[in-house]
């Protein structure tokens, strides 16, 4: 019987090594890891706590060989820099980690680093603003993988940034409640920092995450403003991969999603807008608030959904068509009218809500919340 001869390992060379060291920013290149190996991250001693780790096999016996293991064993696409634990990972159960799947966490790994590394070190900075108010009973945490992901790569960060966070919310409060807490919670902590920065660095832009009631978001909203450039994201519900769910998605073709109507007419000073973008509105969710001596306006899509808003695109024509409407009512019904907000609607289009409110013209905007179990809206914050 034949026997093989194993092939002695050939030793990988300083090149090489140097290359994926650089390609890597010397972190471990498996997915999620992400952990220096210049250093021990428990007795901080500095060192060299690399592994160099082979996709395909360094020999046909070995975990991921193949009949071209020998001729890869030293080509740099081939190689991964990996710390000992994940190197062990891979190796012990090689089924769980094929070698497509290896390439792939390799290349995300290095375009990451090198689109990090590639802009100047003066723009593409931008302040994270983490908005988290429970709704009633229920808390939705905001899941920072999927926060990166969506600013990557415009805005790569790793800061914290700006925290808003509130797990005892009472929204069955009275509206004086609302006031307050939106007033000092919300206000004084974004004025602040507006005005101070973060870490005295001053807030040239803000990347906006926010889950809570849409009166809330409004304030925050406004509270913001213009002045400072602010993207807003939108969690997605149907989002299989839910490292992406604060992604927006692709631009689409839509014209003119948005219909604007006036379904009640009145020349008084109290005005209704329904922003039914989320669901319907129908008239017994508003009846106990309006009168026959007052106007009702209206913004929908054809198909109110929890799932339209997709793309950034839709955020924006909706914020022009909702200031173009602003002005109209403004404009017949006078600076002194009270226009009061029922929103049914993502939480960005809240956001955006409030952003774009002008503090010396705009009239006084209410906002109010829906409750369920009543089945009716109540006006319950005052936002500019």
């Amino acid at each position: 019987m034949a026997t093989r001869i194993m092939a002695k390992r050939k030793s990988i060379p300083d090149a090489t090594k140097l290359q994926l060291w650089i390609k890597s920013a010397g972190r471990c290149e498996f997915k999620g890891c992400n952990t220096p190996v210049w250093y021990n991250g428990l007795t901080l001693s500095e060192g060299n706590f690399a592994e160099f780790a082979h996709i395909i096999g360094s020999s046909q016996d070995g975990p991921r060989g193949t009949d071209q293991s020998e001729e890869l064993q030293l080509n740099f696409c081939n190689l991964m820099l990996l710390c000992q634990r994940c190197h062990k990972e891979i190796d012990d159960h090689p089924e769980k980690y094929p070698i497509e799947l290896l390439r792939t966490w390799k290349q995300e790994h290095e375009n990451r680093i090198e689109i990090q590394t590639s802009y100047p070190e003066d723009i593409h900075k931008s302040t994270l603003l983490l908005f988290s108010v429970n709704i009633g009973d229920r808390t939705v945490p905001i899941n920072m993988e999927a926060v990166r992901n969506a600013m990557f790569p415009k805005f790569p960060t790793d800061q914290q940034g700006i925290k808003i966070e509130e797990k005892d919310f009472d929204r069955l409060g009275t509206p004086d409640h609302w006031q307050t807490f939106a007033e000092n919670k919300i206000k004084r902590k974004v004025s602040r920092y507006l005005e101070e920065g973060v870490d005295d660095v001053k807030t040239k832009h803000i990347s906006l995450f926010g889950i809570g009631p849409m009166p809330l978001l409004m304030y925050l909203g406004r509270c913001i403003g213009d002045t400072v450039p602010t993207d807003i994201y939108q969690s997605h519900r149907n989002i299989e991969n839910t490292s992406k769910t604060w992604s927006w998605q692709e631009e689409t073709s839509v014209e003119l999603p948005y219909s604007i109507s006036c379904e009640q007419e009145s020349e008084s000073a109290i005005v209704f807008l329904k922003l039914a973008i989320s669901d319907t509105i129908g008239s017994d969710k508003y009846q106990n608030l309006v009168s026959s001596n007052c106007s009702i306006y209206q913004i929908t899509v054809h198909e109110p959904s929890p799932h339209f808003l997709k793309s950034k695109r839709l955020l924006e024509i909706f914020s022009y068509e909702y200031r173009k409407l602003l002005n109209e009512i403004q404009a017949k019904h006078g600076k002194k009218c009270k226009i009061h907000i029922l929103p049914a609607v993502p939480v960005s289009i809240a956001v955006e809500c409030g952003r774009v409110i002008l503090p010396t013209k705009d009239p006084e905007i209410y906002a109010c919340e829906y409750y369920s179990d009543q089945g009716e809206f109540q006006t319950v914050l005052k936002v500019n």
